[in-house]
């Protein structure tokens, strides 16, 4: 990708949650780099050192892992970049945690990193020391000038050393805060500063949202974009889809991107095989061709089919895909026979809906059982036992009203419905919302209609 319009092109492992660990990071490295990625953020929120307990050195075990990672990033032409997230109760008057920043990053230095980044974000924009208040007009001030003085020190120590910041507003759109027009005014022009575009998580990041962010701060921005991560409030979500919604011209207005991953590592390389298409040809990127071929190098051409018919069913997210779009056409199609007097044994939309449940039942125990990329199979486990869930609180309905209609013994598929449905309602993750509940609000009423009595509801 040395033809790319953007001169970074990086992945930032800065989600809420469980980490990765040393193994997932170097392979998810020697991963982008075949993808033409050329920077690796390091900056885990639960990673204590790194944020939570900022001021503690790593142990030398962690150190001797960092250690194997930028060397193993160098060699493939991977910048690793470390972070440290201070902002959580730092005093920025106080010169001894001055000192505590610049000790970690010296021992970073130390094992070969030359690129770093500060991390204001998710902080709450007030001092928390009266020693802050008598010394800064404004919290914006406060930034500038630490981030200005952690600068000089890096050049102080090698002219190499690079410096950008993800700053305590880091989304939104003109005019901006007056924080962000005081970064923009007051920190020294080789320091790069972050933004997410419009909202937090962005449907569209457009040029001319770029172009005004680029005006408050007096620099391009990097990008960072919160696509597929799926932490906080998004756990339940699986991020499997291309990304969408990114100007075919923005390389005239940011320097590049970094892009949030998942705490799934594998999972991730779906979506950052999209990024990477988009990187390398903007204009003529296509992003659902190059989903398919995301889930063909992933999950192995043997395993296309199935995946796909996961991945189709698992699209919610920010950047507004509909969510199961067939499965919610097929499920619509049977109401519509049925509320206009289709017998549910002759319906032809019938069918099909539950030939499709099948073919989801089948997925599912394809991917379990045998997908041979097990990192993948075991990121998308939960995802897949809920989708298996689904088809058969589908095909059980489906049953159910068969079997009424024909007035055969329905107690047993009753209990059977009632299962599936406790186990979808009780399941932490999300798949096809709930496109399959409409039907099986008609076959409850059904039931009751039939039998004076919720039968199936849940206690």
């Amino acid at each position: 990708m040395n033809n790319s319009p953007f001169p970074i092109r990086g992945v930032v492992e800065g989600f809420y949650g469980a980490f990765y660990t040393a193994p997932e990071r170097n392979d998810l490295i020697s991963f982008i780099s075949e993808y033409g990625y050329n920077l690796y953020v390091y900056g885990p929120k639960n990673d204590r050192q790194h944020r939570a307990r900022w001021r503690e050195p790593y142990p030398d075990f962690i150190m001797e892992q960092f250690a194997e990672t930028v060397s193993h990033s160098k060699k493939l032409g991977v910048e690793f970049c470390y972070s440290i997230g201070s902002g959580v109760s730092i005093n920025y008057a106080a010169e001894e945690d001055f000192q505590y920043i610049t000790s970690k990053w010296k021992a970073f230095y130390d094992i070969g990193v030359r690129t770093f980044m500060i991390m204001l974000d998710d902080i709450k924009a007030e001092f928390l020391h009266d020693e802050e208040r008598k010394r800064f007009k404004s919290y914006g001030e406060a930034h500038v000038h630490l981030t200005n003085r952690l600068y000089n020190w890096l050049k102080s120590i090698d002219k190499m050393c690079t410096l950008s910041i993800c700053p305590t507003d880091y989304h939104g759109k003109a005019p901006f805060s007056d924080y962000i027009h005081e970064l923009g005014e007051g920190l020294l022009s080789g320091i790069d500063i972050c933004y997410t575009g419009p909202e937090i998580c962005s449907k569209t990041i457009s040029e001319q949202d770029a172009a005004n962010f680029a005006e408050a701060i007096h620099r391009k921005p990097i990008i960072w974009d919160n696509y597929p991560v799926n932490d906080l409030a998004m756990t339940s979500e699986m991020h499997i889809g291309p990304i969408t919604g990114r100007d075919a011209s923005l390389p005239s207005e940011c320097k590049g991107f970094i892009v949030n991953t998942m705490s799934q590592a594998e999972a991730s390389k779906i979506s950052l095989i999209t990024y990477a298409d988009y990187f390398e040809n903007p204009e003529g990127y296509n992003a659902w061709v190059s989903w398919e071929k995301a889930l063909k190098r992933v999950g192995g051409e043997d395993n296309y089919n199935a995946l796909r018919t996961f991945a189709e069913n698992s699209l919610y997210c920010c950047l507004g895909f509909a969510e199961a779009e067939k499965l919610e056409a097929l499920t619509s199609n049977v109401l519509l026979e049925l509320h206009s007097g289709e017998s549910a044994s002759t319906s032809q939309a019938m069918n099909k809906l539950y030939n499709y449940l099948d073919l989801l039942d089948e997925a599912g125990y394809h991917l379990k059982f045998r997908m041979t990329n097990y990192a993948l199979r075991n990121n998308l486990l939960s995802w897949i036992e809920l989708m298996e869930s689904w088809a058969w609180a589908g095909r059980r309905a489906i049953a159910v009203l068969k079997a009424l209609e024909n007035k055969e013994e329905v107690n047993g598929l009753l209990c059977w419905l009632k299962d599936s449905i406790g186990e979808v309602e009780k399941h932490p993750k999300r798949f096809a919302g709930s496109v399959l509940l409409p039907l099986i609000e008609y076959t409850r009423v059904k039931v009751a209609k039939d039998f004076g009595a919720l039968v199936f509801q849940n206690e």
